[in-house]
């Protein structure tokens, strides 16, 4: 019981300060970059935390120093957000296997290490890079896709823990289901229409609801398949939360697994149709 309130309280507080982030954008840009920042860093250090090669302190500097970078770069503009992106990217590849070249002292073999620093600004930096550049261009948008995203979660928990018979993927998360998968999925989708007809999402995204309807779609898919990743990761690495700085929740990859994979496919559903 003491656990069920604490994870309600933490989850209210982590609902308030996105969604206030999102909200205060028109009136003030600091808060959403602050957030944005703060997850692409956080993430890369409980990655690297699970991973094992947190001790190695040149390539985490440089690790943290890009994911740090490239949430911010969409306020140089578009040119120059890109530019300023390929060049730290060069650099970073560049230094890392430098660092892994010159390294005297053994251990795991010096590709693995190398791989395991490029997988945070892969995985972790640039989809919190697209999450900047879509709260910038429609916050309205990137609301709407949080939103379907904590609808799922809740509804697929519920119809899984009432319903669930059969295993979504028994040997990386045994408590998924194809029940709770496929129920959430289409109750969220149902859900999604209600978008284009709620004024402060239709003033700056004029989509129909059909086209609600394939964006909540592409994000549901893609979110489940981004939880299911994390869900991999912590378990070859043997840990059960990627952290615990959200009390009853684990770390800020437990909250955000499912918005890394579903940003980068969002993002690219809504510019095809613009």
């Amino acid at each position: 019981m003491k656990n069920l309130v604490l994870r309600t309280v933490t989850g209210i507080l982590f609902v308030a300060v996105v969604v206030a982030s999102i909200l205060l954008y028109d009136v003030t840009e600091i808060p959403f970059y602050i957030l944005m920042v703060a997850v692409s860093v956080i993430g890369t250090w409980e990655f690297l935390k699970m991973a094992g090669v947190l001790h190695r302190w040149p390539q985490t500097v440089l690790t943290l120093i890009v994911s740090a970078t490239l949430p911010v770069l969409p306020l140089a503009g578009a040119y120059w957000g890109l530019f300023f992106c390929i060049v730290p990217f060069l650099l970073f590849f560049s230094l890392l296997f430098a660092m892994e070249l010159f390294r005297k002292e053994e251990g795991s073999p010096r590709l693995q290490q190398v791989a395991l620093h490029l997988i945070p600004p892969f995985w972790i930096a640039l989809p919190v890079m697209l999450m900047s550049v879509l709260g910038g261009d429609c916050a309205e948008l990137f609301l709407a896709l949080f939103i379907i995203i904590w609808l799922d979660d809740t509804l697929a928990y519920c119809a899984g823990s009432l319903f669930g018979r059969h295993k979504l993927c028994e040997r990386i998360s045994p408590k998924k289901t194809w029940e709770g998968f496929i129920i959430a999925m289409v109750l969220t989708v149902a859900a999604s229409v209600s978008f284009g007809y709620i004024g402060y999402f239709i003033d700056e995204v004029c989509w129909s609801p059909l086209e609600w309807v394939g964006f909540a779609l592409v994000v549901v898919l893609f979110g489940t398949l981004g939880d299911l990743v994390e869900s991999m990761i912590k378990r070859s690495c043997g840990v059960k939360d990627s952290g615990n700085i959200l009390p009853g929740h684990g770390g800020i990859l437990d909250r955000f697994d499912s918005v890394l994979m579903a940003v980068p496919a969002g993002v690219l559903y809504a510019y095809i149709l613009a």
